[in-house]
């Protein structure tokens, strides 16, 4: 049985491919071998909390700066009356 190597590119090492023996998803432990990512739904949520950075877009976050521009709009509106 052959032998199937990495494949995956080196930035350095004039762009030479690696050549370490591959796992079942067609790279090395080095390059993504070893996770596939998570697999039940508390392990993906718990990748999605992990991922949160600030909340500035999300749909919640976007509804609210619209409803506040209205607001200061109608404020803005009676003032001038």
């Amino acid at each position: 049985m052959p032998k199937i190597i990495c494949g995956a590119r080196a930035r350095q090492n004039a762009n030479q491919p690696c050549r370490q023996p591959s796992m079942k998803n067609g790279r090395c432990r080095l390059h993504g071998g070893k996770s596939t990512g998570p697999k039940t739904e508390e392990g993906k949520l718990k990748a999605a909390r992990a991922n949160y950075k600030h909340g500035l877009y999300t749909l919640e976050a976007i509804a609210e700066r619209e409803y506040m521009r209205t607001m200061m709009k109608w404020r803005d509106d009676l003032a001038d009356m």
